[in-house]
């Protein structure tokens, strides 16, 4: 865990999970992990500048809109293979009301994809807002994931990367063979 280096993206859907792409509809972070090593609770955290006036996520008090996010490591680039998890979205009219009930704050969560029975074990995240300039605007990501799905997580990278290292062993294995064919080939023909 000393070594993790993750990031997370957050962004504003529409009621077809059609990303905007406007001023306040997007923003992403380095994500690190916070809990003290080999707590129960692995505790990853992003926080996000609240004054930018370009870059920012507004929670809008609109039904149409969705807050979706990613969480991922191993390198600034999103993609299957390097995610953790990503968020079940959430109607932003939702984010809303439960920020009325507990101020600059509310929860969802996300679904890591790679554990076992998954939808079942959904991680907890947790976002904090700030209003500036009458927009509320999020300005912290937590997400909180049992130690075991960690390691679970974790685990499957392990296996996946020594598939990719089995599989480019075969592959090499067939080249050469096949040079080796080439070159017996080559020499026939020469002697021939």
């Amino acid at each position: 865990d000393e070594a993790f280096c993750g990031y997370c993206s957050f962004q504003m859907l529409d009621a077809d999970g059609i990303a905007s792409c406007v001023k306040g509809c997007n923003i992403n972070s380095s994500v690190q992990i916070v809990s003290p090593p080999g707590a129960d609770l692995v505790v990853f955290q992003a926080h996000f500048c609240a004054t930018n006036p370009l870059f920012f996520l507004e929670i809008r008090n609109e039904e149409q809109f969705y807050l979706f996010g990613q969480w991922w490591m191993d390198g600034p680039k999103h993609s299957e293979a390097n995610q953790i998890c990503q968020l079940v979205p959430i109607k932003m009219q939702d984010c809303i009301k439960q920020s009325e009930q507990n101020p600059h704050a509310f929860a969802g969560e996300a679904q890591c994809q790679v554990l076992r029975n998954s939808t079942t074990r959904l991680v907890s995240a947790s976002f904090t807002t700030e209003d500036k300039k009458f927009k509320t605007k999020l300005a912290k990501v937590t997400l909180t994931m049992p130690r075991e799905a960690w390691m679970e997580y974790k685990s499957y990278r392990v296996r996946v990367w020594k598939a990719g290292k089995n599989w480019a062993g075969q592959d090499k294995d067939e080249d050469d063979e096949k040079k080796k064919d080439e070159e017996k080939k080559d020499e026939e023909k020469k002697e021939g």
